[in-house]
């Protein structure tokens, strides 16, 4: 390992202190007997001025504190104040006793301006990997992929769809009790209208309905038009577009449950040790990532043979990698994914999770049908499905000339996919034995637990900042907690069993 030249730390007439009043099992007391952290000083040495001498605190400490952190769910603030007295933290950060700690300050500083670029902390988590392989901890030949997504700072929804919300419950409740008042709205923006033309639509309703809202007016009515009002404060706007996430985008968790924020693509070993991350917004498509994920798992001196995951990653492209590679897809084969949409590249997209299309104006399927085809000799059906989408959100689309062709009067878009193609007669085939899906069902689930670790033990379910940038941060650091608590318990159990 490297040599930490970094260190300060002078020995104090109280560092027997710590040997006293830490036990032997304590966590942190274990990590720092088994885990080399001096890496972290040569790898953002470049971050620091050499005009200026060495660094003030040692990046080794402040990479410690940011571990302690997002372990112990706590603040930049809240995490040197238990530095303070907390006698085992101050061992783990290699201070005496009697030493200060940084001021808090300085931890956004080396957050935001050292680590920030993306192949530091890929380096970073790489070496968790790499130490776990010296230590004999891997012995498997397998990765586990999945996706996991992280909330937006600041709304779950975009401040559009917040505004949107609002108006349509207005429009709702007019159309149940006063559907006179319904003559004045005016014209609804686009499905991909900006904030500022739903802002201007919001001002234009609420004008219009100023004079008609009177005390006789429906009660339902008249709530929801001063919330309505409420809204368009000046205050209320103002945070509305402060709120703006502008990397964040919505996905989909299930078919009728979607967040706004960001995706964590995870690949880690059967041993439960992390070895790749992919950190984007949340509209991504999971299996596009597979053999990234993959190729920076290599990089860690990992052999990968199989790849297990579920049917987001059976696709055409996957599993011709997989092929070219000699590396097994334990994949179900998806009826949309695998196969050849008829027009790859007319704009629509997959939403694995909704199982549904979205159009290139961003409109999602409202209807699906199986369409039954032709059966051929070897059992395989030439089945299809179509997607039906909402007809008034069609006709009023500027794109329909073009989408709709010479029905683009009377009906709405049909988007029609073929379900299975005989191209993957192999991977169907390779589902059917025993070993597919006797690994499918004792690994897959190993992936799903580490999710919900980071998400609920370290709060990687909501980000801590706004944007890409720190979110891949927080991605990065949450994962290489979970390594290396999972590296030490790994550790004693060899160590029980020997």
């Amino acid at each position: 390992m490297l040599e930490n030249k970094y260190k300060q730390i002078t020995i104090s007439e109280h560092i027997s202190l710590y040997d006293k009043i830490i036990p032997k099992d304590n966590f942190l007391r274990k990590l720092k007997e088994n885990i080399d952290f001096s890496f972290v000083n040569k790898l953002v040495e470049k971050e620091y001025s050499e005009k200026y001498g060495r660094p003030a605190k040692e990046p080794e400490m402040m990479y410690k504190l940011l571990f302690l952190e997002i372990k112990d769910s706590l603040s930049d603030r809240e995490v040197i104040e238990r530095a303070k007295t907390d006698m085992a933290y101050k061992y783990f950060l290699d201070l005496n006793p009697e030493d200060c700690v940084p001021s808090y300050s300085l931890l956004s500083v080396f957050r935001n301006t050292k680590i920030k670029d993306e192949s530091i902390l890929e380096e970073m988590l790489q070496e968790t990997v790499k130490q776990a392989i010296e230590k004999g901890i891997i012995k498997s030949n397998s990765i586990i992929v999945d996706a996991t997504h992280t909330n937006s700072k600041n709304l779950k929804k975009t401040p559009t769809q917040v505004l949107r919300e609002i108006s349509k419950k207005l429009r709702k409740e007019i159309y149940r009790n006063e559907p006179e008042l319904k003559e004045v709205f005016p014209v609804k923006p686009e499905e991909t209208a900006s904030l500022e033309e739903e802002i201007e639509y919001t001002k234009n309703l609420a004008k219009a309905l100023k004079e008609k809202i009177t005390e006789k007016t429906n009660e339902k009515v008249r709530r929801k038009y001063k919330k309505l009002e409420e809204m368009l404060t000046e205050e209320k706007i103002e945070k509305i577009q402060s709120s703006i996430d502008k990397d964040a985008r919505q996905g989909y968790k299930s078919e009728d449950n979607d967040f706004f924020g960001y995706k964590s693509h995870v690949a880690m070993t059967r041993e439960r040790i992390v070895t790749a991350l992919e950190v984007t917004s949340g509209e991504a498509p999971d299996g596009k990532f597979m053999t990234s994920l993959v190729e920076k798992s290599k990089r860690t001196g990992l052999e990968v043979k199989e790849v297990i995951g579920d049917k987001a990653y059976s696709g055409k492209d996957n599993l011709e990698y997989g092929k070219k590679n000699d590396i097994k897809i334990i994949s179900r084969i998806h009826p949309i994914i695998t196969n050849a949409i008829e027009n790859k590249n007319d704009g629509f997209e997959f939403i694995k999770d909704a199982d549904t299309f979205r159009c290139p104006m961003g409109t999602i399927a409202v209807r699906k049908k199986l369409i039954s085809g032709k059966k051929y000799k070897d059992g395989y059906r030439n089945d299809k499905m179509m997607y039906t989408f909402d007809k008034e959100t069609c006709l009023n689309c500027p794109k329909k000339e073009t989408c709709l062709g010479k029905n683009k009067e009377n009906r709405a878009k049909r988007y029609t996919i073929k379900l299975l193609s005989i191209a993957h007669k192999e991977q169907y085939d390779f589902e059917q034995t025993e070993y597919f899906n006797k690994t499918l069902r004792e690994e897959r689930y190993k992936i799903e637990a580490k999710n919900a670790e980071t998400k609920l033990a370290h709060g990687l379910c909501k980000a801590r900042t706004v944007g890409l940038s720190g979110v891949r941060v927080q991605s990065y650091l949450t994962h290489i907690v979970t390594n290396l608590k999972r590296i030490i318990k790994l550790i004693d159990s060899k160590k029980a069993i020997e």
